[in-house]
């Protein structure tokens, strides 16, 4: 009778992993890492995350190949060798002090496909399955788009953190934001392509910085991946008072739980101008903005993901 049950046990067993693993989200992680600390705690993020299938992670902006040791080696302390790292096109020679983290490490190198390549050739594999969530200045999204006009129709959805729409914790209306002020010609070509887009902009992620017993949480939490992204955060702290913003672990969350941790997501039309600001304008292409950020389910979930 034990035997009996101890086979029931190890097939339900089974049958939970092999469902889990047929509703995974495939997703390609596009990630500026290196520069601001909230690419390295959302790529952690996104590895702990049982309900994302990691295609691969590609590197965009400045210093790409500098940039993509970073991405290796975090890859590889958290066991996940199998997860390719392409790099985007280089547009400065820009160093970053995340970057002396991983500057000598040589145990997983970047793949020799340029990261636009491929974006273009999993999306292809896959059609109509692959979530691209693009965390940084969008280079490689619009490099990919003028490989491949079609896009659009053969990704799943596509989720920025991008923009500016209206008023954040840092300014009374919009102002132009990083993402994509930094590559201003590439935002445009991507926002005016009719993807299937969500964007988590500054009107929700500049609310939510990270406290100091959150962050001491995942530290204690002592694991390699913990381990690293503490590291890098103490490389990325500029003065005792710097607190990181979750810019791009939103995005993360908005991937895996759609709409569950913001008040709206309503869809508008946008555009991007010469400027480098996000405008609501008629005649844009519909975008889901999520705004009114729920801080606390979101830390919550955010935190224990981290921790598992």
């Amino acid at each position: 009778m034990r035997r009996r049950i101890s086979f029931l046990v190890a097939g339900s067993l089974l049958l939970a992993s092999l469902a889990s693993a047929q509703t995974r989200i495939p997703v390609i992680l596009d990630t500026d890492i290196g520069g601001d600390i909230d690419d390295a705690w959302a790529l952690a993020f996104v590895i702990q995350s049982p309900d994302l299938e990691l295609l691969g992670v590609t590197i965009s902006d400045g210093n790409t190949p500098a940039r993509a040791p970073v991405a290796c080696k975090m890859l590889h302390v958290a066991g996940r060798n199998e997860v390719p790292v392409a790099v985007g096109r280089k547009t400065t020679d820009d160093p970053e002090y995340q970057f002396t983290w991983a500057e000598d490490f040589t145990t997983k190198r970047p793949i020799s496909t340029p990261a636009a390549q491929f974006i273009v050739d999993m999306i292809r594999q896959r059609p109509g399955q692959v979530t691209l969530l693009a965390v940084g200045p969008l280079q490689n999204v619009a490099d990919a788009l003028r490989i491949e006009p079609k896009l659009p129709s053969l990704v799943k959805r596509v989720v920025l953190m991008s923009g500016s729409i209206g008023p954040s914790a840092w300014s009374s209306g919009p102002i132009p934001e990083w993402n994509v002020v930094r590559a201003t010609a590439d935002a445009q070509l991507v926002y005016a392509a009719g993807f299937p887009m969500t964007t988590v902009p500054l009107d929700s992620t500049t609310y939510v910085q990270l406290k100091d017993e959150e962050r001491e949480r995942v530290r204690k939490h002592k694991s390699p991946l913990s381990g690293a992204i503490e590291a890098l955060y103490r490389l990325w702290i500029e003065n005792p008072s710097s607190r990181m913003t979750l810019h791009d672990q939103m995005a993360v969350a908005e991937t895996v739980r759609p709409g569950a941790f913001f008040g709206t997501c309503g869809t508008l039309s946008l555009v991007v101008d010469d400027q480098g600001y996000t405008r609501v304008k008629d005649g844009g292409k519909a975008t889901a903005v999520c705004r009114e950020p729920k801080r606390d389910a979101f830390m919550k979930f955010y935190l224990d993901g981290l921790t598992r």
